[in-house]
């Protein structure tokens, strides 16, 4: 009786860990963060507010897709902006190592972010696609460097992937993630009733992620703030003070923020 040994066939296919930190080692990012435009939220002015293309990508309940935008933000980070890959690479970075579901997936998520005018996508080499990063406004114009034209921004850090947030955040948490680092305030508060005002999302949204974002360690409640009000009997009221904790509290504002002056209420970028 003869027996017939399976051909190596190799090893599986990179993890979805390995996959994220190769493609952020392409970046070459000294500071590890993603410069990402306010406008992204929340646009307008303080007298006539409007939400950024993040609202629609909450309320059409796109996950995925904005995972994928937020890492080829942090690829693209000079020349054109753009990043060539195979499908099959994006889709282990948003955990689908099935070829043909995660090849659809990530093709459904390109889609979503082409028609808010986020990206470009064209065809590459050997059966790759060539992903563009446009203006984080939805203007599809081409991007430029938020800091370079002086646009209010902010900065994700690395440790979004690092400490396997992007796994392990809901879109609502994410989202409140990306609101509160946009502020750049070492204390804040954030009324939820304006949440529908300020970037189009729920107030039942925002509370379910700032209550996940305290959950996870990476905001605290760490104060009240008590205002004047017709809408109680007593004419006060009250609404929680934030802070963001280490290592997302925002670049240049130091390590430590618990002794900072004063607390400023969420307001439109100006």
């Amino acid at each position: 009786m003869t027996t017939t040994t399976p051909p190596d066939t190799g090893p599986s296919p990179l993890s979805q860990e390995a996959t994220i930190r190769l493609l952020l080692q392409r970046s070459k990012r000294p500071n590890r963060t993603v410069p990402i435009r306010r406008q992204f939220l929340q646009q307008g002015s303080s007298g006539a507010p409007a939400p950024g293309p993040l609202r629609s990508l909450v309320r059409r309940s796109q996950p995925r897709a904005l995972d994928l935008y937020l890492l080829v933000s942090a690829v693209t980070s000079n020349g054109d902006f753009s990043v060539t890959e195979w499908a099959t690479t994006w889709a282990r970075s948003i955990g689908n190592h099935d070829e043909k579901s995660g090849t659809i997936a990530v093709s459904r998520a390109w889609k979503a972010l082409r028609d808010l005018k986020l990206i470009d996508r064209k065809r590459g080499e050997a059966g790759k696609s060539v992903i563009t990063k446009l203006r984080e406004d939805g203007s599809g114009t081409p991007y430029t460097p938020p800091g370079a034209s002086g646009d209010p921004y902010f900065q994700l850090p690395f440790e979004f992937w690092d400490h396997g947030l992007h796994e392990s955040l809901s879109l609502p948490g994410k989202t409140m993630l990306l609101i509160t680092l946009s502020l750049r305030k070492g204390r804040f508060s954030l009324p939820q009733d304006r949440m529908p005002t300020w970037y189009g999302i729920s107030a039942d949204t925002a509370g379910r992620g700032l209550r996940e974002l305290q959950n996870k360690g990476v905001l605290a409640h760490v104060d009240d703030q008590w205002f004047e009000t017709l809408s109680t009997r007593t004419g006060w009221a009250s609404r929680p003070i934030y802070q963001l904790l280490d290592p997302f509290t925002p670049r240049g504002l130091g390590t430590s923020t618990s002794d900072s002056p004063g607390v400023d209420t969420a307001v439109l970028p100006l």
